[in-house]
């Protein structure tokens, strides 16, 4: 009697923790962020037209045609150019649908705790909702999604395997301490290109749900998404931003100023990367400089040396002193079990830095290799239309940094 209960124990438990690995995460295409994501595209917002996946693109392109002007593109259109629903907003809104069916609310827009971006205006999301169902139906939407399965298929096979053997999903736990369960859920953006968004949402079931929706821009020679170690940085990157975004806003008001002052002599370089607010830039840098340090944690010193260094180049010239703060963090958790017990730190290290914007510009600049002299003399209008190499000579030696991408 003894072994019976054994087995039944032993598959009980069995049972419990494959249901909980179930919950954990889940990874593949969401017909969601399709939809919205083509939407987009149609509508020509630059950040949906990067995609780097010929094949799907050229199907999307060929299927639509008929439809760039549909009444929920020209909304798209109208939202993005009055209301600045861009970059994240559109993916934002997707998590929070409940399927591609429906198109009914997750959670009630109108609702304090909904989550849904500010630029959407809450219930006025609703008019862009009862179009986006109408192209759902004009375009008969699920006629494409079924004429692209064996797509999706590869793709999630794929994209599984590269998440199941490189991401450490536990090490958000270590890192900024105990919470309520989460679901960790890993959508291709398959339109997007380079352009990579995350966001949160609570599910029905009272889980929070973390997206991270990288965009897939490798591919093979027959036009089929690949997923390497860039990849794996963005998933990193786009599930911290879950983590880190509440705890600015809710020290926002200690942070605002700060953030305020070190965007504005680099607004310009913020603004190229799609940052253009104080705010941004300070969700922007905590998320970059907590990804480096799961870059540390897994990949060495090394590696974690040249993400800063990209980021530098990126104009977050204070990555490497706010990696240092988050070092030390993760030595102190006796005192500091969790990150928001030390964000007080965090919200100094800005403030502190925001003061010294100006030293650390010029310390950026002189660190910065200089070119002595080129092979081609600058505004030259005789070059032999057979040159095949123009050599630049700096003062240092240089290499590349960060991803070419």
């Amino acid at each position: 009697m003894r072994w019976r209960i054994t087995v039944a124990l032993l598959a009980f438990f069995l049972c419990t923790a494959s249901s909980l690995l179930a919950q954990a995460y889940r990874i593949g295409v969401d017909q969601r962020v399709e939809l919205m994501s083509i939407v987009f595209r149609l509508a020509g917002a630059n950040e949906y037209t990067q995609g780097r996946v010929p094949p799907y693109l050229d199907a999307i392109d060929r299927y639509f045609a008929a439809y760039r002007d549909h009444k929920v593109v020209q909304m798209a259109r109208e939202l993005r150019e009055t209301d600045g629903v861009s970059y994240d907003a559109p993916m934002n809104l997707a998590v929070r649908l409940k399927d591609v069916e429906s198109l009914s609310e997750l959670v009630p827009f109108d609702r304090a705790d909904s989550g849904l971006d500010g630029r959407w205006h809450g219930v006025k999301a609703r008019a862009f909702v009862a179009a986006l169902r109408s192209f759902v139906a004009d375009t008969r939407f699920d006629d494409f999604l079924k004429s692209q399965q064996a797509f999706y298929d590869v793709t999630d096979n794929r994209l599984r395997k590269f998440v199941e053997t490189n991401l450490d999903l536990p090490w958000y736990t270590r890192f900024f301490g105990a919470r309520s369960p989460v679901r960790f859920i890993i959508v291709p953006g398959l339109v997007n290109g380079g352009p990579s968004y995350g966001s949160s949402v609570v599910a029905e079931d009272g889980v929070e749900e973390m997206y991270a929706i990288p965009g897939v821009w490798e591919v093979d020679a027959e036009g089929l998404p690949v997923f390497s170690g860039d990849f794996l940085d963005t998933m990193v990157h786009e599930f911290v931003h879950s983590y880190t975004n509440p705890l600015v806003k809710k020290y926002y008001s200690q942070l605002e100023r700060a953030g305020d002052q070190l965007n504005e002599p680099v607004r310009e370089a913020m603004h190229r990367q799609g940052y253009g607010t104080g705010d941004t830039l300070l969700y922007e840098s905590l998320v970059r400089a907590a990804t480096i340090r799961y870059i540390f944690a897994h990949a060495g010193p090394e590696a974690a040396q040249r993400a800063e260094e990209a980021e530098r180049v990126r104009s977050f010239l204070w990555i490497g002193d706010l990696c240092d703060l988050l070092a030390t963090y993760e030595k102190s958790r006796e005192a500091y079990p969790t990150l928001e017990s030390f964000m007080p730190k965090v919200v100094s290290f800005f403030n502190d830095e925001a003061a010294r914007i100006g030293e650390l510009q010029r310390s950026y600049e002189e660190s910065r290799p200089k070119v002595l002299s080129l092979s081609i003399t600058n505004h030259s209008q005789d070059v032999d239309p057979g040159v095949k190499e123009i050599v630049v000579r700096f003062n240092r030696p240089v290499r590349q940094v960060g991803n070419p991408q």
